[in-house]
């Protein structure tokens, strides 16, 4: 964990010298096992300026780039050894969670990769890419995104998409730098662990 770390294990102070901004903060059931419940609390964090951006040059109001991080409690805790025979569990979860969630923001064509080891802060994560698209004036713009998910006791849940092609043929004026978001972003989930 960085010395700059949020409640749930966040780079906030990174996020923020990005230009991020915590759109929000919740905590909630995320779904129950036979004898546990299992709460996270997340915090979401969204790019602002391309979202004006995009907007200004006449494109939809709409998050365009986000980044979040969930910290993952058992109620009852639980049982030393456990998470490993759950973790499964929590990754499929996890995956179908951020797929319903790239829906729900209107994405289309939610599609996910091959989940891999990937090297955190904390650890070993295991790293989900997701595509999509979204459609806007008769194209699609191309949507990509990662979901990491460890354990460091308990688990957690970072992830986040971005804007991968097809912006800038629409809105010429608009800067999009999908290989730099895709740096960030994969940056930001390995200093979460």
């Amino acid at each position: 964990m960085t010395d700059d770390a949020g409640p749930v294990g966040e780079p906030t102070a990174r996020l923020e010298r990005g230009g991020w901004t915590l759109s929000e903060d919740t905590t909630e059931t995320l779904f129950s096992l036979p004898t546990a419940r299992v709460e996270g609390r997340t915090r979401l964090y969204e790019d602002p300026k391309l979202r004006e951006i995009i907007h200004a040059a006449g494109g939809p109001d709409h998050v365009w780039r986000f980044f979040f991080a969930t910290n993952v409690e058992f109620e009852p805790p639980l049982a030393p050894g456990v998470g490993p025979m759950i973790q499964p569990s929590v990754v499929s979860e996890a995956k179908r969670r951020f797929a319903d969630d790239l829906r729900d923001r209107g994405f289309e064509s939610v599609r996910q990769g091959s989940t891999q080891s990937y090297r955190v802060d904390g650890g070993r994560a295991r790293l989900t890419p997701f595509g999509a698209s979204y459609p806007m004036e008769g194209r699609d713009i191309d949507i990509r995104g990662y979901l990491a998910v460890w354990r460091d006791g308990g688990f957690r849940i970072a992830g986040g998409a971005y804007p991968d092609a097809g912006l800038k043929g629409l809105l010429k004026e608009v800067p999009v730098d999908a290989e730099a978001y895709r740096e960030e972003l994969l940056s930001l989930l390995r200093s979460v662990g």
